[in-house]
Formats: structure tokens, C-alpha cells, sequence
């Protein structure tokens, strides 16, 4: 085990001991519905982390040589976590926005929309293999994918990405969340599609205006 999975390791037993802690602060203080959809959500999102992080993530076997992030990663994430917060605190507490009348159809949905999210995810993980980074980043001798789930979309994992935070409005039913989400991630993901393409077109050229001219963003035919 490297020290890169050591350290996901430490972070993914501190998230199951603050887990446990909030599950059974909510078993005393939820319904039993509520209970379920927190604690299955939470099982899920840890389990694919496990998955994502230490079987799937390939460790680079070269050194980063340009990195032009410009806080892209920041913003998706920070905009990731207040919707994320948000949809759990209105569910659990506030409801606000929570429109009872739709559950558990909009919950189940959700749920199956987050499976679907994990499995793009792990296809765009394993096409881009050993070049990806969470930072806007160039390897030595970079190689641009364009097969596997790179061959019709140029962001697979941000479009699995934007499924997974789409998901989390329909798992708690929470739509002031899904405004959160259109109106402040979504922005800060389409920054962070400009930030890596500008990359991309300095380091490869023609090759990746090539690439533009035969593939879409995020959803084939369209954008």
C-alpha cells in the first residue's frame, strides 16, 4: 500500500466513525424511513469511495510537468458540498423544500441514478487509466485518450460526476438542493471543462482540435 492509499484509508475510517456517530444520533431522532435513506445513501457513497480510490485509481508511473487548475477544482467541489449539505439538512430537519407527496418514487430514482453515475464513472476511470489527476494537469509523454469512454464524449467522468450531484436533490427529495445545483455546481463544472480543454489545446494542438471537431462535452450529438 502507498502512502496515496494509506491516506485514503485514514480518511475512509474517519468518514465511517463520524457515520456511525450521526447514524445513531439519527436512529433516536428520525423516522425509520428517513433512517434507511440516510444510512443506505451514506453506505453507497462510502462503498463506491473504496471502490473509486484503491481498486480503481491507477497511481501516474510519471511526473506532472504543467498544472493550470486555476481553483476549477475548488469550485467543484465547494459547490458540491453546500448542495450536498443542503439536500441532507432539508431532509432531515428543515424540509424546506421537501415535498413528501413524491417519495418514495423521486427517492428510489434517485438512488438508481447515483448507481448509474458510479458505473460512468468507473468506465471514464478505466479508459483514462494512469493520466488522471483531480487537478487540471500534463504528465511526462502525455498521451491524449480518445477510446473507451472517451470515444464520443470528451468528459465521461464529469458527466458521471454531474449525475452523482444530480442524484442527491432526488435521494432527499430536496429541490431547494437541485437550484443549488444548477445554479452555482453546474457553472463550476462547465469552468472547470474550459480550464482543462484550454490545457489540452496548448499541449496538443491540432491532435485535440481533431478530437473537438468529432466528439461532444458531455452528452453525444448534443453538447
Amino acid at each position: 500500500m502507498n502512502s496515496r492509499q494509506r491516506n485514503v484509508l485514514i480518511r475512509i475510517i474517519v468518514a465511517v466513525a463520524v457515520f456511525l456517530y450521526i447514524a445513531w444520533i439519527a436512529y433516536k431522532e428520525l423516522p425509520s424511513f428517513d433512517f434507511k435513506v440516510i444510512t443506505v445513501f451514506f453506505a453507497m457513497y462510502l462503498l463506491w469511495t473504496v471502490v473509486a480510490e484503491i481498486l480503481i485509481y491507477k497511481d501516474p508511473d510519471s511526473y506532472v510537468i504543467e498544472d493550470d487548475d486555476r481553483r476549477s477544482y475548488i469550485y467543484v467541489q465547494f459547490s458540491f458540498l453546500i448542495a450536498l449539505f443542503y439536500a441532507a439538512i432539508d431532509f432531515v430537519e428543515l424540509n424546506w423544500t421537501r415535498i413528501k407527496a413524491f417519495e418514495p418514487v423521486i427517492i428510489y430514482f434517485g438512488f438508481a441514478l447515483f448507481i448509474v453515475s458510479c458505473l460512468i464513472r468507473w468506465w471514464g476511470f478505466n479508459s483514462l487509466g494512469k493520466y488522471f489527476n483531480p487537478r487540471v494537469a500534463i504528465y511526462e509523454n502525455h498521451v491524449l485518450i480518445t477510446e473507451g469512454a472517451y470515444k464520443k464524449i470528451r468528459h465521461p467522468l464529469y458527466l458521471g460526476t454531474f449525475i452523482s450531484v444530480l442524484s442527491f436533490p432526488l435521494i432527499f427529495n430536496s429541490w431547494g438542493a437541485l437550484f443549488l445545483i444548477l445554479f452555482l455546481h453546474l457553472p463550476a463544472l462547465i469552468y472547470r471543462i474550459e480550464v482543462e480543454e484550454k490545457l489540452l489545446l496548448k499541449y496538443f494542438g491540432d491532435e485535440y482540435r481533431d478530437y473537438m471537431q468529432m466528439t461532444k462535452r458531455m452528452i453525444p450529438g448534443i453538447w
